[in-house]
């Protein structure tokens, strides 16, 4: 007997069928990628708040609240909670990308965050102690953009699953 018709057909089976035999490992979806890039990307911002060069005035950092000198990249404000609110969001962001409905959810829940801590930094009295983050105005804003464009990724990139991406690692 000859194998060679079965050797035949496994040459014809298109790549993503060939893919389907093949063990998932850590195969991402698009949707996760984005989540787990986004992730990396916040989680990278809160570490960064602590780094001394890229964190000017870190020496006079607070716990919390306006009155900080730290400033990320000289450009915002920023306190040991709102670099330990990156990190969390980044850590927990990261966890999320490993489930495609969990990196959805993260990535519409941690944008609709983002929208209310813009909008709230937006109407507060940023010299007051109701700005407890801190939160100015330029960073009002980016929360305000991000947090759009989360939610829109959330919302846009497949609800289903597209199957491993070009970033898939195996």
């Amino acid at each position: 007997m000859s194998t060679h018709g079965a050797d035949r057909t496994d040459t014809l089976r298109p790549p993503e069928v060939e893919a389907m035999d093949q063990p998932e490992g850590l195969a991402r979806t698009t949707t996760q990628v984005a989540t787990l890039g986004i992730a990396a990307a916040i989680l990278l911002t809160g570490l960064l708040g602590f780094v001394p060069g890229i964190t000017s005035g870190l020496g006079d950092i607070t716990w919390a609240g306006p009155g900080t000198d730290a400033r990320l990249l000289g450009w915002t404000d920023v306190s040991v909670l709102h670099n330990a609110a990156h990190i969390v969001t980044g850590i927990v962001g990261l966890a999320m990308s490993r489930k495609l409905a969990a990196a959805e959810m993260f990535l519409i829940a941690s944008g609709l965050l983002a929208v209310l801590l813009g909008v709230y930094g937006l109407i507060i009295d940023a010299d007051t102690g109701s700005n407890f983050m801190p939160v100015d105005y330029a960073a009002s804003w980016l929360h305000l953009v991000v947090g759009v464009a989360l939610v829109f990724l959330g919302v846009a990139l497949p609800r289903h699953d597209d199957g491993p991406t070009s970033a898939t690692y195996r």
